[in-house]
């Protein structure tokens, strides 16, 4: 696939006369360098498993930290950037360990949640994942589905799920790492049933350190699905030193949402917001366009740029977007690409799919300019991958998202999930660029 590069032409300007005086040839200056495309790593987890739906965790100093799913899976280390792993003990063992979810905050705790029959099972680490602090039947909040965690800072969190018999995003929120949790409520803001409409999955929560507000991100729709319904990206935010989330919903970009069409976000240092998610256009799933969009907030989500295009070009499938940010401006996101177009559960076995990277300094530009790469060295997965949630028949060991972050020095990280790795498994993989691409 593409390398696409930022690349300048120089324009030749002609002297031409007037009136009998000649007009100077303009002084033209060398043309710029073109900008080279960042080279980048990979390595495999663990090969013996220990996959599905992993999310990175950045400490101040540069330690990552991962995760895998199932019995198989736990919690995974590395101090070497990424080239090796260690696995650990699971920090809420023995309690399943489905769904799991890391995250850090600024000032490095590290917490890591999983999901049980409904029940939410947290634990945190103020050192590094030596010892633990748990709660280990929370049920925060119970009958949730797809749960997060959302670190602020010190022993502060909140956690997010879909809970199913209301189909919202209920949260609540602990500030003693974890021991004890308070229900907050919906993230939509109004208990329902007087919201009218259906939230989808959430994608992911994100703090916004400079604003002091707390993220929950996911879709929203009128109606149910497949009644003519508007759907919209969506997200609730907890201002600083509020007591109930506000709900915001993005116009779409014109398309249908790409199944579960989880919506990522991320704040970058200055404060602004960003939100990403996928849409396909057209009606025939073996030729829809695909796109990953992407907006921003300068005020903390009270006003929105117009969503625009990510990914390109327009022929290759893409799905599950997963976003970080930088310095003001600066912005990654990362999903994986196939080789042709279409829907991505409609791709044939021999449809090869990449990790694309693409990232921007002018995020905040009414039209940003993105630079694309290749993140893995190699394809992850041959054949369809299913974005369909628990209505999947097949395709879906890829599960519902994979994860994206800035290390320390500028440069960017992701975890994904990969069937071409090892042969016969299906295994999560580390990708990161060698040189800074988020100053």
């Amino acid at each position: 696939m593409r390398l696409p590069l930022a690349l300048a032409t120089v324009a030749l300007l002609l002297a031409a006369g007037c009136l009998g005086a000649q007009v100077q040839p303009a002084a033209v200056g060398p043309a710029p360098l073109p900008v080279p495309a960042p080279s980048t790593m990979t390595s495999v987890i663990d090969p013996s498993g220990g996959e599905g739906e992993p999310s990175l965790g950045v400490m101040p100093d540069g330690t990552l930290f991962t995760n895998g799913a199932g019995s198989s899976g736990g919690l995974y280390v590395s101090k070497d950037n990424g080239t090796t792993w260690q696995k650990l003990d699971s920090p809420t063992a023995p309690w399943p360990n489905e769904d799991p979810d890391l995250a850090v905050s600024g000032d490095g705790v590290l917490w890591y949640d999983n999901l049980w029959i409904g029940c939410t099972t947290v634990a945190s680490s103020k050192d590094m994942g030596k010892t633990w602090t748990s709660s280990p039947a929370g049920c925060v909040p119970p009958a949730g589905d797809r749960q997060y965690v959302i670190p602020v800072k010190g022993g502060e969190a909140y956690v997010y799920s879909h809970q199913l018999p209301t189909f919202y995003q209920m949260v609540a929120h602990t500030t003693d790492y974890g021991q004890t949790w308070t229900p907050v409520g919906p993230a939509e803001g109004i208990m329902p049933p007087v919201v009218t409409g259906i939230s989808g999955w959430g994608g992911g929560g994100f703090y916004n350190a400079v604003k002091g507000s707390v993220w929950t991100t996911f879709t929203f729709s009128d109606g149910p699905a497949g009644s003519g319904s508007t759907w919209s990206p969506s997200a609730g935010v907890l201002a600083k030193g509020g007591s109930t989330f506000s709900m915001i919903r993005l116009p779409n970009a014109g398309g249908q949402s790409v199944g579960l069409s989880l919506v990522v976000g991320a704040a970058d240092s200055a404060g602004n917001v960003y939100l990403a998610w996928a849409e396909a256009a057209g009606s025939d799933p073996k030729t829809q366009v695909m796109g990953i969009y992407m907006a921003a907030s300068k005020d903390d989500g009270k006003t929105w740029s117009k969503p625009v295009k990510v990914n390109e070009p327009d022929n290759m499938s893409v799905v599950f977007p997963a976003i970080t940010a930088g310095p003001a401006g600066e912005v990654a996101v990362a999903y994986y690409e196939a080789s042709k177009q279409g829907y991505p559960a409609q791709m044939d076995k021999d449809t090869a799919w990449n990790v694309t990277l693409a990232y921007t300094h002018d995020a905040l530009d009414d039209a940003p300019t993105f630079q694309h790469v290749n993140l893995t060295t190699a394809s992850v997965r041959h054949g369809a991958i299913c974005p369909d949630g628990s209505s999947c028949t097949a395709n879906r060991q890829f599960l519902d998202y994979f994860a994206l972050k800035r290390l320390p020095d500028g440069r960017v990280g992701s975890v994904f999930t990969s069937t071409d790795a090892v042969q016969g498994k299906t295994v999560n993989g580390f990708a990161a660029t060698l040189e800074p691409v988020l100053k």
